[in-house]
């Protein structure tokens, strides 16, 4: 079974002070970041990762994606990849991205922007499951079928979670079709102050 640990870490980024506490005692220099808000992020999906090699088992494949304020990660015995994005307005992507049927498959939907972001999170899970970069997007083949939303492409299968929906996408490509077992987990988790 396939588990996927996540967080909502937005108080951390509204109040920092507990987080750069935290930071001191554990002998971490926030400042080595761009910024504040990329080290939060980060070290919340090192501790997701942590605490999922804790309950599920050291060694098993984990994958962390972060976007805005929420943090997942997705681990199990099967190589899986998982990526969130904040739905936002569609930011222009350069050509080769999406494919003609993808981009028409946008156009006709009611919300293009979840559209997108939906899209997006599915593309980028795939990549992250085949253990690619980003650069290699315009290499999969297209998402979309006579205007329907692939669920499974090249044997990997690729699911929504429902994670804070109204603000957030997220998805998961992997190869097991099974069960997924959602696991939130509270700020003091992450950061246990």
């Amino acid at each position: 079974m396939m588990q996927v640990y996540w967080c909502d870490i937005q108080p951390v980024l509204d109040q920092p002070e507990a987080f750069l506490r935290w930071c001191r005692q554990q002998g971490i220099r926030p400042e080595d970041y761009l910024c504040l808000d990329d080290a939060i992020r980060h070290l919340a999906g090192l501790q997701l990762r942590r605490f999922a090699a804790e309950r599920d088992g050291a060694g098993l494949p984990a994958n962390v994606s972060h976007s805005s304020g929420l943090v997942v990660c997705v681990c199990g015995n099967a190589a899986a990849g998982i990526d969130v994005e904040e739905i936002l307005p569609s930011p222009a992507l350069p050509e080769g991205f999406l494919t003609p049927e993808e981009q028409r498959w946008i156009q006709v939907q009611e919300e293009p922007h979840r559209a997108f972001s939906r899209l997006w999170t599915r593309k980028e899970s795939l990549i992250k499951a085949r253990r690619r970069v980003l650069a290699d997007i315009p290499a999969l083949p297209s998402l979309v079928e006579k205007g329907v939303l692939l669920d499974t492409v090249d044997g990997l299968h690729i699911r929504e979670l429902s994670i804070l929906p109204e603000q957030y996408t997220v998805s998961v490509s992997c190869g097991e079709s099974g069960p997924m077992e959602l696991i939130p987990l509270s700020i003091h988790q992450i950061f246990p102050i």
